[in-house]
């Protein structure tokens, strides 16, 4: 914060000597230099003028004598030895008493002024010193750094990855033009885990496969934060997408066989409950959800439509639950037959869950069953819903509790959910 602006005056005869013939008291409070120290050492101007400035001192002493005033900015030496930065305006004026020209000088010191300027110089320096090298990291590592308001559904990308691997990002309007470079299949999961889990996770991350120029996609994975605009209160996604797509093809090469469900590409039973004891295992706390969801009068389905169409059915539901939840952070399984399991991690909001397993149940029971069976049938779930806790550590745990509100829901009717 700068202060009260301090100032004073001085006169001089109108001689290039720079001879001094007053002062005032603000002349001595800037400059430690008393009217006696004056006389004593019959100072000049330059005296208190440090070497550099001098030159630039004289040009206006000479305009003093042609035009009758001027104004320079210059140092000025104080009595303590320390250097002052001064505004110095002088005009011409004829004394009274003694009928001579003299010059009369008004001098602010402005010292602090400059103190400010230059730190804020200083800061700017150091922005900009930032920024390069954040762009010059954004330019030469394999990572996309981006800020997607969500709000205007408005996505801005650090740089473009040149060449083969570049990918093909619209700005405006991203997710509302359904982007053609996200693939059909991982779109529906994008939108909702940008515009949805966001407001109930503070961080996340999903994977995607997005088109390259060459028509073809690769895989990639978006790792976000929420971030709230303090000033402005907008609600941004803040986050890096990196290239995925050799590690997750040899992923699914070499685990699909041994962890995955041939029919649905779920996770089995063995690798669900590994995955999940793996996370209590490590968990500071155990906020989590599981979910059991058991598809109602399966048998009926597979006698009346035959087992074709029910592996049809099984594989819809598996894709509903696949979008209705996060990719590589939830965990979702068949567990075997028509039962499936849903491990949701770091939530055990009520009303997210509820509005989650209402969803699951509209989605089977009218979309699904609309697209699987010809003839108007209604295929319905059963969904039961365990919370954790302190005494809830392993898979078998929290995968009882939810299976036992799911047989009770089957007891109360079918189509719905339990706690």
């Amino acid at each position: 914060m700068i202060r009260d602006v301090k100032y004073a005056k001085y006169h001089m005869d109108n001689e290039l000597t720079g001879k001094i013939i007053k002062i005032d008291e603000g002349f001595s409070a800037i400059t430690g230099y008393e009217w006696e120290d004056v006389q004593k050492n019959s100072m000049t101007i330059f005296d208190l003028v440090p070497e550099e400035d001098r030159e630039e001192y004289t040009k206006m002493l000479y305009s003093f004598q042609e035009v009758g005033e001027a104004y320079i900015n210059h140092k000025i030496l104080c009595k303590d030895g320390r250097g002052i930065a001064v505004n110095c305006y002088g005009e011409v004026y004829v004394d009274s008493e003694t009928n001579h020209k003299c010059t009369k000088i008004l001098i602010i010191d402005v010292t602090e002024h400059e103190d400010v300027v230059s730190k804020l110089n200083e800061k700017e320096e150091q922005l900009a010193l930032q920024i390069e090298k954040i762009k010059f990291l954004t330019e030469n590592i394999n990572e996309i750094f981006v800020d997607y308001d969500i709000k205007r559904d408005y996505l801005e990308i650090s740089h473009f990855v040149k060449g083969e691997y570049e990918i093909l990002f619209s700005k405006e309007n991203y997710l509302a033009q359904k982007s053609e470079t996200l693939h059909h299949e991982d779109f529906n999961l994008f939108k909702r885990v940008v515009q949805e889990d966001v407001l109930m996770y503070e961080k996340s991350m999903v994977d995607f496969r997005s088109k390259l120029f060459t028509g073809t996609y690769r895989w990639y994975r978006l790792s976000y934060a929420r971030y709230i605009n303090p000033k402005t209160g907008k609600e941004h996604i803040i986050g890096r997408i990196i290239d995925i797509n050799e590690e997750k093809l040899a992923s699914m090469h070499s685990e699909k066989d041994v962890e995955y469900d041939k029919l649905t590409g779920l996770y089995n039973s063995i690798a669900m409950e590994a995955k999940v004891d793996d996370i209590f295992a490590v968990a500071t706390d155990k906020k989590c959800t599981m979910l059991v969801v058991d598809v109602d009068l399966m048998s009926h389905i597979n006698d009346t439509y035959g087992y074709e169409m029910g592996d049809r059915l099984l594989e819809s539901i598996s894709k509903v639950l696949c979008d209705m939840f996060r990719q590589d952070f939830d965990i979702v399984g068949r567990v075997y037959g028509d039962v499936f399991a849903v491990f949701i991690r770091n939530t055990m909001e009520m009303i997210y869950i509820e509005e989650r397993c209402r969803e699951i149940c509209r989605k089977i029971s009218e979309e699904i069953s609309e697209d699987v069976f010809f003839d108007g049938y209604r295929a319905t779930v059963s969904i039961g819903i365990a919370m954790g806790g302190k005494k809830i550590d392993s898979y078998k745990r929290i995968y009882k509790m939810a299976d036992k509100a799911m047989q009770s829901q089957k007891e109360n009717g079918r189509n719905g959910f339990s706690f």
